[in-house]
C-alpha cells in the first residue's frame, strides 16, 4: 500500500509530530483499505502531545478492480490551479497502474473520477455497492451520536441522548464504537480509553443492543473459561440470540464434532416436553447448517491458495502477482506451499523444487517489506544481547531513529512494564536514554522533510 509520511501541525497544542499517511487504497491488496474508508478512518492521526484526532486533507486513490472503481479524493488544498491538480491525478492514477500486470492495466484507471468532498467518494463507493442514500445518513448519524456521547458532560446528558436515540444505537454503532477503542488504545492514549469503556459500559447497561453485545461477550468469555463440548452445549442452548449462537459455534468449532452432536442428540432425547424437543431440534439443525458453511468457506479458501501457488509457477512476472495478491500470503498459503515443496522434494523433481524454493523466498521478501521501519528497528532492540549491540543497532539506523520512533519505544516501554516484563523493559529504556540525544541535537538523517513552502500546509481537520 502506497503511503507517505507526513510533518504535521496540530491546531489545537500547536505541536508538530510525524504520521503515516496514505495515498493508494486498493481493497484487493489490502481489503480492510474499504472499512477504513467507510468508517471514516482513512488519514485519520492522533496527536501524540495533546491526543486531538482529526483527518489530514490529503489526495487519496481508492481503487477497486472488481468494480473497476477509480476514485481520487482531491481536496481543494490539493493544487492552487487546474493544472497542479491534474498533475496530483496524474501521480496517483500512474502509482496504481504501475502496481498492475500490463493485461490488468485498463481505461478505466486512465480516467478516475474525482471528487472534492469526502463524503461524495464514500457515496460512489456505497452506491457501487448498493448502499442508499438513507443508509448513508444514517451511518453519519451514529458518528455524530457518539461525538456527542463522548463530549457529554455528565452521565446524566449521555442517559438523555441514548434515551433520545435509542433507534441508533445498534450492532453498527457498536462497530463505531470498538473502531474507535482500538485506534485510541493502539496510539496509548490511556485517557481516551477510559471514556470509551466507560462508554461502552453504560451502553451495555441501559440500551437493548448493548445487553444483548455484554450477554455475548459473557458468553464467549464463558467458553473460554471452559472450553468443553457440555459447556458449548449450555451456552447454544441459554443463548435466544442468533448472533450469539453463531460466535459461539465459530470459536468453538474445534469442540463440533461427533461427541458434539452425541452431547446434544441426548439433551433432545431427554427433553422434557415436546416444545422443548423441537426448540433443541431446531439448534443442532442451526448448528449443523452454520458448520457447514464454514467447511465450504474453508475449502474455498483453500482452493484460492492453491491456485496462488500454481498462478505464481505460471507466471512470467510473479513478484507483480504476489503484490497484488498480499492479502492471501497467509499461514494457510505457507503450509500449501510448504507442502507442495515437500511433494517435489520426496518425487525428486529438482526443476519444481528450486521453483518453489524461489517463491517461497520470494514471498517471504514481499511481506518483509510490509514491516514498517520503525517496527523492524524496535524488533532488533528487542533481539539485541546488551546494550553495546544495541547502540549498534541504532547508529546502523539512524535514518529511521526521529520523534515519531522515541514516542513508540515510549509507548512500548510503558507497556511491557505494566505486564511485568522488566527485562524487555529495561532494554527499551537503555535505547531511549541512546535515541533521545539524536533527536534532541537535530533533525536525525532520514527525518522526514517539513512540506515546501508552496504546498498545502497538512493540519488535523474534521471531515
Amino acid at each position: 500500500m502506497s503511503q507517505t509520511v507526513a510533518r504535521i501541525t496540530c491546531p489545537s497544542c500547536k505541536q508538530p509530530f510525524a504520521a503515516p499517511l496514505e495515498q493508494i487504497l486498493d481493497v484487493e491488496v489490502d481489503p480492510s483499505a474499504k472499512v477504513r474508508l467507510l468508517s471514516g478512518q482513512v488519514n485519520v492521526v492522533i496527536c501524540p502531545h495533546c491526543g486531538a484526532r482529526g483527518a489530514v486533507s490529503l489526495p487519496f486513490l481508492y481503487h477497486d478492480p472488481s468494480k473497476e472503481l477509480a476514485l481520487v479524493f482531491l481536496p481543494m488544498e490539493a493544487g492552487r490551479s487546474d493544472m497542479e491538480r491534474q498533475q496530483v491525478i496524474g501521480a496517483l492514477s500512474r502509482a496504481v497502474m504501475n502496481q498492475l500486470p500490463p493485461e490488468q492495466r485498463k481505461g478505466y484507471l486512465l480516467n478516475p473520477q474525482v471528487f472534492f468532498s469526502y463524503d461524495s467518494l464514500l457515496k460512489r463507493v456505497l452506491e457501487a455497492d448498493g448502499v442508499t442514500e438513507e443508509m448513508l445518513e444514517a451511518q453519519k448519524a451514529r458518528v455524530d451520536l457518539l461525538r456527542q456521547l463522548m463530549e457529554a458532560e455528565d452521565r446524566e446528558k449521555r442517559l438523555a441522548l441514548i434515551e433520545e436515540n435509542s433507534a441508533l444505537l445498534d450492532e453498527q454503532f457498536f462497530e463505531i464504537l470498538q473502531a474507535n477503542l482500538v485506534e485510541a488504545d493502539a496510539a496509548g492514549l490511556r485517557d481516551l480509553v477510559r471514556q470509551f469503556l466507560d462508554l461502552r459500559a453504560l451502553l451495555f447497561e441501559r440500551t437493548e443492543q448493548g445487553r444483548r453485545l455484554a450477554a455475548r461477550t459473557r458468553a464467549l468469555q464463558a467458553l473460554r473459561d471452559e472450553p468443553t463440548r457440555e459447556k458449548l452445549v449450555d451456552l447454544l442452548l441459554e443463548s435466544e440470540d442468533p448472533m450469539t449462537r453463531e460466535a459461539l459455534i465459530m470459536v468453538g468449532q474445534p469442540l463440533v464434532d461427533y461427541f458434539f452432536f452425541q452431547t446434544l442428540t441426548q439433551r433432545i432425547e431427554a427433553a422434557q416436553s415436546e416444545e422443548e424437543r423441537k426448540r433443541l431440534e431446531a439448534v443442532r439443525e442451526e448448528v449443523m447448517h452454520f458448520r457447514q458453511e464454514m467447511q465450504e468457506q474453508a475449502r474455498q479458501v483453500l482452493q484460492s491458495r492453491q491456485e496462488l501457488v500454481r498462478d505464481l509457477l505460471a507466471t512470467e512476472k510473479p513478484d507483480l502477482l504476489v503484490r497484488r495478491r498480499l492479502a492471501q500470503l497467509d499461514d494457510l498459503f505457507f503450509a500449501v506451499l510448504g507442502a507442495e515443496i515437500e511433494r517435489a522434494r520426496q518425487a525428486g523433481d529438482d526443476e519444481m523444487l528450486s521453483r518453489l524454493e524461489e517463491i517461497w523466498r520470494l514471498t517471504m521478501g514481499v511481506l518483509e517489506e510490509q514491516v514498517p521501519p520503525e517496527l523492524a528497528l524496535l524488533t532488533a532492540v528487542l533481539e539485541a544481547p546488551d546494550e553495546e549491540a544495541v547502540r549498534t543497532v541504532l547508529e546502523a539506523n539512524r535514518r529511521v531513529i526521529n520523534q515519531r520512533f522515541v514516542q513508540l519505544l515510549e509507548h512500548v516501554a510503558q507497556q511491557l512494564k505494566e505486564g511485568g516484563e522488566t527485562a524487555a523493559a529495561e532494554r527499551i529504556a537503555a535505547a531511549l536514554e541512546i535515541v533521545r540525544p539524536m533527536v534532541s541535537a537535530g533533525k536525525p538523517e532520514g527525518e522526514e522533510p517539513s512540506p515546501p513552502s508552496d504546498k498545502p500546509r497538512l493540519e488535523i481537520a474534521r471531515r
